[in-house]
């Protein structure tokens, strides 16, 4: 990127926006890559984006796990500030807990060198409908939301147009507030998601379901004065966020890392991980569904490795779950969506990997897998989960 020294790196994480529907807008503002996300599910993919590591390797798949001690974050730097945004509510208590901090403040007030990392709600549902302040939900949740617009596509993609737009206003007020502090040229924006949405698509709304392109490509914004606006052909991933912020900033990892930074050349190929939670329901709490997939910029090969006892059964409850399950069978998808959960191989465009290379990779991946730290989850955080639409 030739930027110089970089002292200052804002991390600004839009929930749940998808690449093709965010490129003409985020690219405007700097070069921008199609980004392979690390999960379908937040927790998971946050893992991966604040420590360069692989689902499996970082061991957080859901809400209930804790990042182990002997992993390190970009939260974890010495002789650097290193916190969260100030923001409160819904869409960030949980990220306090998953990495061990209490670490908040204001990007206007934090001082250099700094690390400051901003969970938005980006395109998460309810679309256009949290409180700019607190990052809360204000007239419904997204399970009501869901309800509500059932079939109807033409609102759901205006709205979620409109969320992501609000999203990226709410990045260009971080570009501006660095402007405003003088920091401008020591300091790089990067706006990222950590997975897309499902707008209909195969009749499924949200995005804890399958992995497709819809959900797993997602968009990665670099803004600095030096650097040219534009879509750039160079493929990235969540775990590449680590090592590109260690290698701007002249720092070494102290455990091997996943991803590779953005200034090394070479092809790049991206895993994602999908387990599904069911975090308070306890008719399907002992059914399993693990979705593993290999991507790349011509496409994904992706393994859906559940039983099929398990496969009928989430996808039955979610079709009883009220808000998702209306859309389908409003839009009568209920044999198209269903098959997407049976367990099997499908392929999505034409990956440049061969189906063998691809479940070498994804095998290679899983080796590394550590038990996970587990936290109970109070009554209060289960409520949240519950508003936020996931099973």
């Amino acid at each position: 990127m030739g930027l110089g020294a970089i002292e200052n790196v804002v991390l600004f994480v839009g929930d749940a926006v998808r690449f093709d529907k965010s490129v003409n807008q985020l690219s405007k503002l700097g070069p921008t890559c199609r980004t392979i996300s690390a999960s379908l599910h937040t927790p998971a993919s946050f893992g991966s984006l604040l420590t360069g590591l692989n689902v499996p390797a970082h061991g957080i798949t859901g809400f209930q796990n804790v990042l182990p001690k002997e992993i390190p974050s970009l939260l974890e730097l010495n002789g650097i500030n290193t916190a969260f945004s100030d923001k409160t509510g819904t869409m960030h208590e949980d990220m306090h807990r998953i990495f061990r901090t209490d670490a908040r403040a204001s990007l206007d007030e934090i001082q250099s060198p700094f690390i400051w990392i901003a969970r938005d709600p980006g395109g998460h549902a309810p679309y256009d409908g949290y409180d700019g302040e607190t990052y809360d939900q204000m007239d419904e949740n997204a399970s009501e939301y869901f309800s509500r617009v059932a079939g109807d596509i033409e609102l759901i993609e205006r709205d979620y147009q409109r969320g992501v737009r609000d999203s990226v206003s709410r990045f260009k007020q971080c570009v501006e507030t660095i402007r405003k502090r003088g920091l401008a040229d020591e300091t790089l924006l990067i706006y990222t998601s950590d997975h897309g949405e499902l707008l209909g698509e195969y009749g499924l709304l949200g995005h804890n379901h399958v992995a497709c392109p819809e959900l797993v490509y997602v968009p990665t914004t670099f803004v600095h004065p030096k650097l040219e606006p534009g879509q750039v052909n160079q493929l990235f991933r969540n775990i590449d966020i680590v090592p590109t912020v260690l290698d701007l900033i002249e720092r070494k990892s102290e455990l091997p890392l996943d991803g590779v930074s953005y200034f090394e050349e070479g092809s790049r190929i991206g895993y994602n991980h999908f387990e599904m939670t069911f975090y308070n329901n306890g008719l399907l709490s002992d059914f399993s569904n693990k979705v593993r997939s290999c991507w790349d910029e011509g496409g994904g090969h992706v393994f859906v490795e559940s039983g099929h006892r398990d496969s009928i059964a989430i996808y039955l409850g979610l079709l009883a779950n009220g808000h998702k399950g209306k859309h389908i069978l409003k839009t009568k998808n209920i044999l198209s969506s269903g098959r997407k959960f049976l367990p099997g191989y499908e392929v999505y465009g034409s990956p440049n990997i061969s189906k063998h290379m691809a479940k070498s990779y994804i095998e290679d991946t899983v080796d590394r897998t550590i038990n996970p730290t587990v936290s109970n989850l109070n009554e209060d955080t289960q409520d949240r989960l519950e508003d936020l639409g996931y099973l």
